[in-house]
């Protein structure tokens, strides 16, 4: 799960559940690579190289 505010104010959670162990998301399996997100001021990345749409991030994340 990651918890997102976004700049117009707009937060909420969006599960990584779905994707984790898929393809390019294989690499955050590990909890620690997991762990390691942040963001480049646009989206979610993580060190292994892997990103994820800001659309995706917006569109799909629900409000606590």
């Amino acid at each position: 799960m990651l918890y997102l505010e976004f700049q117009d104010g707009r937060h909420g959670i969006y599960d990584m559940s779905p994707l984790i162990g898929k393809g390019v998301f294989a690499k955050l399996s590990n909890p620690s690579e997991f762990a390691a997100v942040r963001s480049d001021g646009f989206t979610a990345v993580w060190q292994c190289g892997v990103d994820i749409a800001p659309e995706e991030l917006y569109e799909n994340c629900v409000a606590p």
